[in-house]
């Protein structure tokens, strides 16, 4: 038998790469690319508004609207109008109109669990306004709108106040006993797409909106993280803090059945800029800066706490931190005292000086 050489091993290999290359060139040729989607409703059907690159064509994009009973045939129906069949294996957004979320996700948020092409890193959110104006419109950047909207939110969950969230995290959420499901609200405005806030559903159904100025304190409550910069009020002025690091930590006490919590967050800081002249030399002005922040603080936590109980959502899991302490816990007798259960908040803020501009 003729003796196979390293060469020609090599070589081999080469060619297969080579060849790998033109057949995946092939492939995304020969497909229409789903890369956003936004499910609205219409005379109690499914809307779907899906936007495709444009091959060779940098940020270029074709939109395509459809509606039918159920998405899947929806989804059938758009591809009388493209040349090409339809993938979702790059979908990177998949948004819930106003319209539609108010009533029901539950349809569209099933099919997006159930396609196995779809992957778990997608991002989602509450859309105000109707896809085709989204995908259709001019963006003052270098990106198409998909990667536009995918951007836009995970650079506020790496260093801004939107919390960290995907289809993984979500659907988890979605299905956990004693948590409310939550998602960023997204806003066309002229050139531009905008985080709104953050809305806050009751199962399947929005319900309710955090409004931005409100987002700091709910993620600092929610998760530990990280985030750039955030002002305060003090000395008659402005504080901006910033290299921001928050962790919270949940007590339960249970008495008769009856749970109470108890939060605490360290928020560990930096002093970055006073808006008016304070001397920063006098250790009093400093802990009168930390005291102003933490009051801020707990107060903005304790009207936040209040107005998800009036809503009756439970964004949180005070209901599921209750349920691995209880081994009693009933999810229907949890959902009468909820909006009565004791919470307090307390901050503790340890602020370096450090760069201060005035």
């Amino acid at each position: 038998m003729k003796k196979i050489t390293q060469k020609q091993i090599f070589l081999f290999g080469i060619s297969l790469i080579f060849m790998t290359g033109c057949l995946q060139k092939s492939l995304i040729d020969d497909v229409q690319l789903i890369q956003g989607v936004v499910y609205d409703t219409t005379k109690d059907k499914i809307k779907a508004t899906i936007v495709c690159p444009v091959q060779q064509k940098g940020h270029k994009v074709q939109v395509f609207e459809n509606i039918a009973n159920t998405v899947k045939q929806g989804r059938e129906n758009a591809s009388f109008e493209s040349a090409q069949p339809f993938a979702s294996g790059q979908l990177r957004v998949a948004l819930f109109t106003e319209k539609l979320a108010k009533k029901d996700i539950t349809v569209a948020y099933d099919t997006l669990l159930r396609d196995s092409s779809i992957g778990h890193a997608i991002y989602l959110g509450v859309l105000e306004g109707n896809g085709y104006d989204l995908f259709s419109g001019k963006y003052q950047n270098n990106f198409n709108v998909a990667i536009y909207i995918k951007n836009l939110l995970e650079h506020n969950m790496e260093t801004g106040s939107l919390p960290y969230d995907n289809l993984h995290h979500n659907s988890n959420r979605y299905y956990k006993v004693g948590q409310d499901n939550f998602m960023p609200i997204l806003k066309k405005q002229k050139d531009k797409i905008k985080i709104q806030g953050i809305a806050l559903f009751n199962e399947e159904t929005y319900v309710g909106k955090l409004e931005p100025k409100e987002m700091f304190v709910f993620r600092g409550l929610l998760e530990k993280h990280r985030l750039n910069s955030q002002e305060f009020k003090s000395h008659g002025g402005y504080v901006l803090i910033n290299n921001i690091r928050s962790t919270p930590s949940y007590h339960v006490r249970i008495k008769n059945g009856k749970p109470s919590f108890y939060i605490q967050v360290k928020v560990d800081a930096r002093l970055q800029e006073v808006s008016k002249r304070i001397s920063l030399e006098d250790k009093k002005n400093f802990e009168i800066i930390t005291r102003n922040i933490e009051k801020q603080l707990n107060t903005d936590s304790k009207k936040l706490l209040k107005k998800l109980q009036n809503l009756n959502v439970d964004p949180l899991g005070l209901g599921s931190k209750f349920k691995q302490h209880y081994k009693s816990f009933e999810l229907k007798e949890w959902n009468k005292i909820y909006k009565t259960v004791p919470v307090r908040v307390k901050y503790i803020v340890n602020i370096e000086n450090s760069g201060v501009v005035e």
